[in-house]
């Protein structure tokens, strides 16, 4: 009896392993048509981070996907490995938001490999032979990210309407994918015939004290100075430079224009603190989940990758961003409903295209978002 039982565990045992080992970016995978795929994020803790998540769970549940999620990976060896448990695990596809084009090198390594396709949200490759590699992967669905050059151009439009054409220019660290928004300032300032008197570049290590040295020193060295154009308000940046700005100059001397939203702005606004902001980012997850979607599905958009660049809201009052905060950043609140996240893939609508995809993307604004909810 004992050696018979010995033997049934054994033979469950072999058979759990096959199963393991088959049917990774197959239909075998699952049985019933459903698709699995996985998600890479940085977290859910945050404002952003828990939209991307709430939309991501939404489009999921609208396609009758398996999303398993992989959370809290920090560098591109981590990334990789969370890769690896959810191809592993039965993933069929892998979304992510790589911490850095080391991390989109090595999933891409990764997929060639094992024949598993990705999407990048939220980031560019920057990196030209990174981003060669990978357009050479036909697993390789591509990436979306925000024309954060465009916004920055439009945001020196803003300050310019105003009359405002001496700015101060707090740039992204050069050489990184969101270092494009410095040259879209440096093209608005041209374009509209304004001067960029100072710079300083946004701290690596997400410390806030330095923003306080940099402000005393636009004020007190730059008096013509009106403007300021931040690459990035997040991560209490915005916060630092505006209680700075109260105790050195009065409101409306020197506006701020700039990138991510952050707490304060509502005061920011009614004060007289800020010109413009922009964000609202979060629903290009969506795009890079039904493009990942269709290839998993084996009924691709496009051969071969696509680029798509998602726009970005501009917040202009304190009216603005109480409606920005109902109806964009807000994870209980979806922009694109269930049936249009359904006639974006061909399952449920064979005539469906990369353009109207990106026809759909380029109505995104706050009055189209408001306008769909009325």
């Amino acid at each position: 009896m004992k050696k018979r039982i010995f033997a049934i565990g054994t033979i469950l045992t072999l058979v759990f392993v096959m199963l393991s080992f088959t049917g990774c970016g197959s239909e075998e995978t699952n049985e019933d048509g459903t698709r699995r795929i996985g998600a890479i994020l940085y977290g859910r803790d945050d404002a952003f981070g828990g939209q991307v998540y709430a939309i991501l769970n939404y489009a999921a549940e609208a396609l009758d996907v398996d999303i398993m999620w992989a959370l809290n990976d920090f560098d591109a060896e981590s990334q990789l490995a969370a890769a690896e448990n959810l191809v592993a695990a039965g993933a069929e596809g892998i979304i992510f938001l790589p911490m850095n084009d080391n991390a989109v090198q090595l999933i891409n390594n990764f997929s060639r490999a094992n024949q598993v396709h990705y999407k990048i949200m939220f980031r560019d490759i920057g990196d030209a032979d990174i981003r060669a590699q990978a357009q050479a992967n036909p697993f390789y669905v591509g990436r979306c990210f925000e024309d954060n050059e465009q916004a920055a151009i439009e945001l020196v439009k803003i300050l310019a309407e105003e009359g405002r054409f001496n700015y101060g220019l707090g740039q992204i660290t050069p050489g990184t994918p969101l270092a494009i928004r410095n040259h879209g300032f440096a093209e608005g300032a041209r374009a509209v015939g304004g001067n960029i008197l100072a710079t300083y570049t946004a701290p690596a290590d997400g410390t806030t004290h330095a923003y306080v040295a940099y402000i005393e020193n636009f004020v007190n060295s730059f008096p013509d100075m009106d403007g300021l154009l931040m690459g990035n308000a997040s991560g209490g940046a915005g916060e630092t430079i505006i209680n700075t700005l109260r105790r050195l100059t009065e409101p409306g001397h020197l506006r701020i224009a700039g990138f991510d939203t952050f707490d304060g702005m509502a005061e920011g606004f009614e004060e007289g603190w800020l010109s413009a902001i922009v964000s609202g980012m979060a629903p290009g997850a969506l795009f890079s989940f039904v493009m990942l979607y269709n290839a998993v599905d084996e009924t691709p958009l496009a051969d071969g990758f696509t680029v798509l660049n998602q726009r970005l809201i501009a917040i202009r009052s304190i009216e603005d961003y109480a409606l920005y905060r109902q109806y964009i950043n807000n994870p209980n609140h979806m922009v694109y409903d269930a049936d249009t996240i359904r006639s974006l893939t061909r399952r449920h609508n064979p005539d469906v295209t990369v353009q109207d995809v990106k026809n759909l993307m380029a109505l995104y604004s706050l009055e189209w978002v408001m306008a769909q909810h009325r």
